[in-house]
């Protein structure tokens, strides 16, 4: 028992000076409709996906959704 704060105190000290995950990209489409839709990922292909199938969702039959943006 007497162990048990010294341990929790160092698994927080080692958990908050971990680094930083990852950055993700952010992506966003949007269709001539004004429909939208947004994704994200760790790579930049998976974000790109992600936003145009969203975007198509929301979008009517014969239109198309493009990319306007990604970023990290």
């Amino acid at each position: 028992m007497k162990y048990l704060l010294p341990v929790v105190a160092l698994c927080g000290f080692f958990a908050t000076a971990m680094p930083a995950p990852a950055e993700a990209w952010y992506c966003v489409a949007r269709s001539p409709t004004g429909s939208w839709g947004w994704g994200r990922a760790p790579n930049r292909a998976a974000a790109v996906n992600r936003a145009l199938y969203e975007c198509a969702i929301r979008t009517p039959r014969n239109r198309y959704c493009r990319i306007r943006s990604c970023r990290r």
